[in-house]
């Protein structure tokens, strides 16, 4: 296996300088067995553990107070303030999805050239990875998907390793097609459930496609992905049972996970010893509700911290996919289609497992609009620190019953400034780095 050690030195070296247009020399790392293939797809750090931290430095699930503020770097501060002009705007969130895409490539390429291979798991799994990375990498740098008009802005669509082939902005359609077209490709090669939740399954593109689905607002197809995920498993976590005096009382491999996927990316800012709940979130959980103390502890009198991420130790995000998630989504999506009873007996199934035992009260709701939004506020509720808070946002904000206007005020040297970023504003669409624009020659976003 000498060759992966030189590979990942490859990685290294072009990830420093340019990786998108630039070919790293790979000619003496190119995988020649089938064990090389599935070793590439086993490497943690950049399947599992790549997510962008930026994808939640801009949301209102947190808050940093003034000393942490003012220690922070100066591209998480302006992150944290939604600056309009980026001027220090980390290239590696944008590195580490195309450097994750281009191992997909060079794995779908050593299929093609392999065949026949034994484990046709490779072939869905790189599929499945170069879908959500690019994904990941739309929720960041692509205006929100709009089914009737499309938009200009979306990613450049790497479909080989060799980064000789020029490469331009593909529109938001394009995209999105590129993003679903992968992973509902990836299905027919994945077993219902992998051998272990670091490695994607056919319950993980399901519930992929349910995500992606919902964020562009198709609740038909985002029910039908939830359903075909929650038929193969719908386990849920008993949350009685569950110790919340451990430091992160959800391990990892419970019954409800998926797909493990975590970062650690943006952890500066939004690690459990940085990032503060606001006490507008913290409200929102009732006495009896085993969530407000398992996923947050106390700092002092007057602030707490997150300490219920699904990846079992602190993170910037949790990034995989878990089975309350498409209980949720299914729920939102049946009221939305009409189907009020299906999102009460989901929601009613949910609570029941994060209720303290003798407390909970079957919901009973019946009006589709107050449905509606008591779902929604248990989606912020569960979802906090899933990496989903920023698409919500983007995809909500257009509905005026929903959107939000997000607010922050930082002292700095004694002065104290409000910051805004009103619901459906440019600032949404994150600045492309600097250096992308400069070694490509492909459009900036508009903010």
């Amino acid at each position: 296996m000498m060759w992966i050690g030189i590979f990942l030195w490859s990685l290294c070296c072009q990830s420093c300088t340019k990786f998108l247009d630039e070919k790293p020399q790979l000619s003496a790392a190119t995988p020649d067995k089938e064990e090389d293939l599935r070793a590439l797809l086993d490497f943690e750090s950049q399947i599992n553990l790549y997510y962008p931290g930026l994808i939640e430095l801009g949301t209102d699930d947190y808050y940093l107070n003034n000393d942490t503020y003012n220690n922070m770097l100066a591209s998480f501060q302006e992150a944290y303030r939604w600056d309009k002009e980026m001027i220090t705007t980390d290239v590696a969130y944008w590195r580490a999805c195309y450097n994750t895409i281009m191992i997909a490539n060079i794995v779908l390429e050593g299929v093609e050239r392999l065949q026949p291979i034994k484990n046709k798991d490779i072939e869905g799994e790189a599929l499945f990875v170069r879908g959500l990375a690019h994904f990941y990498a739309a929720q960041l740098y692509c205006p929100l998907y709009n089914e009737v008009e499309d938009s200009p802005f979306g990613l450049p669509i790497r479909l080989t390793s060799d980064f000789n082939v020029p490469v331009t902005r593909a529109t938001v359609h394009q995209t999105y097609k590129q993003i679903i077209d992968d992973i509902k490709g990836a299905i027919p090669y994945l077993r219902d459930q992998a051998a272990e939740i670091n490695r994607p399954s056919k319950r993980a593109a399901y519930a992929a496609l349910a995500r992606i689905y919902l964020s562009i607002a198709d609740y038909e197809q985002a029910r039908y992905y939830a359903n075909e995920c929650l038929r193969i498993n719908a386990d849920l976590m008993d949350f009685n049972t569950i110790d919340a005096k451990l430091n992160y009382p959800i391990t990892p491999k419970n019954v409800e996970m998926i797909y493990y996927g975590s970062t650690i990316s943006g952890s500066a800012a939004l690690n459990s010893s940085r990032a503060r709940i606001p006490m507008e979130v913290y409200d929102l959980f009732d006495a009896n509700d085993l969530r407000k103390l398992i996923y947050f502890k106390s700092v002092n009198a007057t602030e707490y911290a997150f300490k219920g991420y699904y990846s079992g130790r602190s993170a910037t995000y949790f990034a995989g996919f878990a089975n309350d998630e498409l209980f949720l989504i299914r729920a939102e999506c049946n009221v939305r289609l009409g189907a009020t009873e299906e999102a009460l007996v989901d929601m009613n199934k949910l609570l029941e497992n994060r209720i303290r035992k003798g407390s909970f009260t079957e919901l009973k709701l019946s009006d589709p609009k107050d449905l509606l939004l008591f779902i929604l506020n248990e989606r912020r509720k569960e979802m906090l620190f899933r990496g989903v808070r920023w698409s919500d946002l983007k995809r909500l904000n257009l509905e005026p019953d929903h959107a939000v206007n997000l607010v922050r005020e930082v002292t700095a040297n004694g002065e104290t400034k409000r910051y805004e970023l009103p619901a459906n504003d440019a600032r949404y669409l994150y600045p492309i780095p600097t250096e992308v624009i400069s070694q490509s020659n492909i459009e900036q976003n508009p903010r």
